[in-house]
């Protein structure tokens, strides 16, 4: 298949559009060039040339994990077994180490109780609250001096803190065994940075972070914690249960989801969005128009798949068939206009009727685990 010329801030062209009617397969690329600034970022890693290549996940619940785990909307213990996770799972299998120990935002979850069940290595942040939205939801904020904690699933001596930055901000403490190193905020009010912090011990003791000062809450992000004599793949999971495409497109403050993104730099990103836009009603045109700044965003540092998410249920839950055969068909068409790999997670479990039948499905709209995993699998085939 030939690309059709076209840009980022296109539209999507006639020609993309006359190539919808064929049976669609599961993944797809107009482009050989599709994934090429990944696949750079791969071949430095594994040349040893890099110590790090980055994939950012970002999306709705359907990114997060809902539906892999248990309660009441299947989010206690989701991160575990989520698309992001199961996806570096099976890179690690075929041969590409990756970093996992790590964590962003609060993931749309309505109290930190939530996010705690959700991914247990975090623990207390007793009287910590949702700020400002950034990378993976609301940033996690306290204006007290109560530690939140993280555990690493291995040995580290490397730790990235991402904040809300600025001289309005107040300073905090990053503390692994016997060591604590203090790190301050500064630069323009309303910034967004990574903080960088090395540890002499490398071992698994459990990671914490307290606010100092006596001004200002801390805005937490995000974190990542890995062992420096290990090169590997930094997955990071930005996934927001219950938004549209419009809440990852926010471009209002540098530390906002879009514009954080670009300073997060990912050399792939995987954009699953559409769901909670089609449900709600709202105009293909301003998804179509978010999808475009979250790419233009993403393409700056490297190469982007955009997927178009599966539902099940035997109602139009996740809008009507009809609407949404269009908006798939104008998907693939503006991944193919915008030289992104598409994969078709619908095509992937068989339709609404026969993911319903397999029980792929935890409710209507959110995959259970082994659902996830199949989906994992095309990505891992698509990027290895």
């Amino acid at each position: 298949m030939t690309r059709t010329s076209g840009s980022i801030g296109g539209t999507v062209t006639a020609a993309a559009l006359a190539r919808i009617g064929t049976p669609v397969p599961t993944v797809e690329t107009a482009s050989p060039t599709a994934v090429l600034g990944w696949a750079a970022a791969r071949g430095r890693l594994r040349s040893g040339m890099a110590d790090s290549a980055r994939i950012a996940f970002v999306g709705d619940s359907k990114t997060m994990g809902a539906g892999a785990g248990t309660g009441g909307n299947y989010t206690v213990g989701a991160f575990a077994r989520s698309r992001p996770a199961r996806v570096a799972a099976l890179l690690a299998a075929g041969g590409l180490p990756t970093r996992t120990d790590g964590f962003f935002g609060c993931a749309g979850l309505g109290s930190i109780a939530d996010l705690l069940a959700y991914d247990p290595r975090r623990s207390g942040f007793s009287s910590w609250s949702g700020g400002a939205n950034s990378l993976g939801g609301a940033t996690m904020s306290t204006g007290n001096s109560n530690p939140g904690q993280f555990q690493p699933g291995g040995a580290v001596d490397r730790c990235s803190v991402f904040i809300r930055n600025g001289s309005d901000r107040p300073p905090f403490t990053v503390t692994k065994g016997t060591e604590s190193v203090t790190l301050t905020p500064s630069g323009p009010n309303g910034g967004f940075a990574r903080l960088e912090v090395s540890f002499v011990t490398r071992d698994a003791a459990p990671i914490t972070i307290a606010r100092g000062g006596n001004t200002g809450n801390l805005q937490l992000a995000g974190l990542i914690a890995w062992d420096s004599t290990r090169p590997g793949v930094e997955i990071a999971n930005f996934g927001v249960f219950g938004v549209v495409a419009g809440f990852q497109a926010d471009m209002t403050n540098a530390y906002s989801p879009a514009a954080a993104l670009a300073t997060y730099a990912p050399h792939l990103t995987i954009v699953n969005l559409g769901t909670n836009d089609s449900a709600q009603g709202l105009a293909m045109a301003t998804w179509l128009a978010n999808l475009r700044t979250i790419v233009q965003q993403a393409r700056q540092s490297g190469s982007v798949i955009l997927t178009w998410p599966a539902i099940a249920g035997v109602s139009p839950a996740g809008g009507s068939d009809v609407n949404r055969s269009q908006w798939r068909a104008a998907l693939r068409a503006f991944a193919f206009d915008n030289g992104c790999l598409f994969i078709d997670d619908e095509a992937l479990l068989g339709g609404r009727t026969a993911a319903q039948v397999s029980g792929a499905f935890a409710d209507s709209l959110h995959e259970t685990a082994w659902a996830y995993d199949v989906q994992a699998a095309a990505i891992a085939r698509a990027i290895l």
